[in-house]
């Protein structure tokens, strides 16, 4: 086992996942390579571009930021290039330009293993991560430009990284100080992607105020401080684009109505990520409701947060994100918490056997919807 880093080890579980994870990345770099570049995508690096002083409007900006990396970091290299290798450099490949995105995608996955690996150990960790590499929304998600993989990502970090802070709360506070920045970061780019994510900013807290019941005033102290830190990095992101996002106006001209709460159906909709995934989901949610042994925090944290990001997302008309996005990541670990509780009992073989069919048959279907969507789009 080689030790990279103090209290991180590479090991066998590492490597399996870093395999998972190096197939996701494969999927997503050929879906960027084989696609057309949209309309909406060059309108995001063209916000990106735009100088602070233009003030031009644009509803994410974080997103624009990220999707003009690619071109200034081309414009730069041309700078400093020889002229043959400016000259191929003229036109940045469509994979390049979508890069950083799939870097977001890859960095979300890392994540979400992370996170079941910790609550679930490494069966629980394995199956949610496994949803995740074979997951065709996602890889659509890490290989377009948009805020959607952004979003994910900082909801994931958002949410998690404040349950874990609340059960530091009792350690010194020297220990919460990692934390609290993460927390800051999550928040920040939170915001700068899509000001309704002050709504998980409150569910998050939520959380904390429940699980640290006896702490609630360092909840608050810690929740300030990364409030705190959050707002400077939007006021950094609005200083670099000069844009503050949707007005105040847009986010708090709510319809709610049926169409919002038939969003919270994402997650049986095989339009969203298959068949696979809604008979995981109904078979998770059967043994969550039946099962009393399966009804604890870790499992009903995932699933309330899922539901709950993509139903207040869903409530503002004026933001035009792919709300189930938001939603899936939580449900993989949802269902990877509940894979590893039935791997615990005695039908642990059959379930073995029923998930690795499942992944089979998810991996041929991905295959396929990719191929469709890439070729619909050439």
């Amino acid at each position: 086992m080689l030790q990279v880093l103090r209290e991180f080890r590479v090991g066998r579980p590492q490597i399996f996942a870093g395999t998972m994870l190096l197939v996701f990345l494969a999927q997503c770099l050929w879906a960027a390579h084989s696609r057309k570049m949209s309309e909406l995508e060059y309108r995001y690096i063209a916000a990106g571009l735009t100088s602070p002083g233009e003030r031009a409007a644009n509803p994410s900006p974080f997103t624009g930021l990220i999707a003009a990396l690619p071109v200034r970091l081309t414009t730069l290299a041309r700078k400093i290039a020889t002229p043959s290798l400016s000259a191929a450099l003229a036109v940045p490949r469509p994979w390049f330009l979508r890069l950083p995105f799939i870097v977001f995608g890859l960095w979300l996955g890392g994540a979400l293993w992370w996170v079941a690996r910790r609550l679930f150990d490494d069966e629980g960790g394995y199956v949610a991560l496994a949803l995740y590499c074979t997951s065709p929304a996602m890889i659509k998600s890490s290989s377009n430009i948009g805020p959607e993989i952004i979003l994910a990502w900082s909801s994931l970090g958002l949410i998690y990284t404040a349950i874990g802070v609340a059960h530091t709360l009792y350690a010194p506070p020297k220990k919460w100080m990692p934390r609290i920045v993460i927390l800051g970061l999550s928040i920040g780019f939170a915001l700068a992607t899509a000001w309704w994510s002050v709504t998980l900013v409150l569910l998050a807290f939520g959380y904390m105020m429940y699980l640290a019941p006896g702490c609630r005033r360092k909840a608050l102290l810690v929740l300030a401080s990364a409030s705190a830190i959050g707002c400077v990095v939007w006021g950094i992101v609005y200083w670099l684009t000069g844009s503050a996002g949707l007005g105040l106006k847009a986010l708090f001209s709510m319809k709610p109505g049926l169409a919002a709460l038939g969003n919270l159906t994402f997650a049986l909709s095989a339009w969203t990520d298959g068949y696979v995934l809604v008979f995981l989901f109904i078979a998770a949610l059967t043994g969550y409701g039946s099962w009393p042994r399966a009804r604890y925090f870790g499992n009903t944290a995932p699933l309330l947060t899922g539901l709950a990001a993509v139903l207040l997302f869903s409530l503002v008309p004026a933001i035009h994100i792919w709300d189930a996005t938001l939603g899936l990541s939580f449900v993989f670990i949802f269902v990877g918490g509940l894979a590893a509780d039935f791997l615990e009992t005695r039908a642990r073989r059959p379930v073995a056997w029923i998930l690795a069919a499942c992944f089979l048959l998810r991996t041929v279907l991905t295959v396929m919807a990719l191929r469709g969507w890439v070729q619909n789009l050439m």
